[in-house]
């Protein structure tokens, strides 16, 4: 479950809840700031943020609207809800603790909101330039294109009514939550974790009952965005590490290819025994749940670690909110 947050207020009201985790490495380590995907909230970064936050601060939050975060006041879904929205509240997000370098990691639609972040210079009718600068990102399990196909994509949530309707069953939400999240892993892994599934299932249900209609905006938020064109302009030092699965059922292994192409500096993930490396590529769009966790620790660690020399005299932290 989450623990205590702080809380940020954006320009239009809105409210984002988040926790800085390792929050003693200030100063002395690259924070990494972990973005969440369609559907998540902060807790579900728990099995790796935990994991990342024994070396480096680790920024986790919740998007508008999800979780412990709010919309603006007034009438709900009546505020502009984009990708671009979410991108510049991440901007906010990073300028309020006033952190001069970061790293990055941005899951599924997580991904596509660092994407769109930082290309925020580049805007073509509002350039904005960000008031940090971003050393290292991950993009994991996502794209730099709408998906087109109705094969993929999280299992639809029912539409948001705006006149009375009948609430749905527990059994309802229930099942629609099991089909949302059965879609984020492969059959193998389903097949060894049933009960780790209705375990999730639960807290989804528990944690955050209010937050289903934003995820429907969410969806239809991952249907407008437009920025792949302004991709190549991000600078060729910039390392980008691209992770995606093969046993991928919601964003196509296929994507990756895009984001390889689009961005100068991106590499893909590399697989071997050694540490820096993943043991395979088959597994599922929520990478969180596979391989033990000293894996995904060498291989962020690897990834992020900066030469001595462009350590010295740099500030890497800032104020903990």
């Amino acid at each position: 479950m989450p623990g205590e947050h702080s809380t940020c207020t954006l320009p239009d009201g809105s409210v984002l809840a988040y926790e800085i985790l390792g929050a003693h490495h200030l100063g002395d380590a690259l924070p990494l700031v972990l973005v969440c995907g369609m559907a998540m909230a902060r807790e579900d970064w728990i099995r790796l943020s935990t994991t990342w936050a024994r070396t480096r601060p680790v920024l986790v939050y919740d998007h508008r609207g999800m979780g412990d975060s709010t919309s603006p006041p007034g009438n709900v879904g009546t505020d502009e809800f984009t990708i671009e929205t979410l991108a510049r509240d991440l901007s906010f997000l990073i300028g309020h603790l006033g952190w001069k370098d970061v790293a990055i990691l941005g899951f599924s639609m997580g991904g596509v909101v660092t994407q769109q972040m930082l290309v925020l210079p580049y805007h073509p009718t509002d350039p904005t330039p960000l008031p940090f600068r971003t050393t290292h990102v991950i993009l994991a399990s996502t794209r730099s294109e709408v998906l087109c196909d109705p094969r993929h994509g999280l299992q639809t949530l029912p539409e948001p009514s705006n006149g009375p309707r009948k609430p749905p069953t527990n059994a309802g939400r229930y099942e629609n939550i099991r089909r949302l999240i059965e879609t984020t892993v492969d059959a193998s892994w389903l097949r060894a974790h049933g009960e780790h599934l209705d375990f999730m299932v639960q807290r989804v249900m528990s944690g955050r009952p209010r937050s289903m209609h934003i995820i429907s905006r969410q969806q239809k938020a991952l249907q407008l965005f437009d920025f792949a064109a302004l991709l190549e302009k991000l600078p060729a030092d910039l390392p980008v590490l691209v992770i995606h699965g093969e046993a991928d059922q919601v964003i196509p292994f296929e994507c990756s290819k895009g984001l390889l192409e689009r961005i100068a500096g991106s590499r893909f993930v590399e697989v071997g025994p050694e540490p820096g490396k993943l043991p395979t590529l088959t597994f599922g769009h929520n990478f969180t749940l596979y391989f033990p966790t000293p894996i995904w620790d060498d291989l962020v660690n690897n990834f992020l670690r900066v030469p001595e020399e462009h350590n010295e005299d740099e500030d890497k932290g800032g104020r903990g909110g």
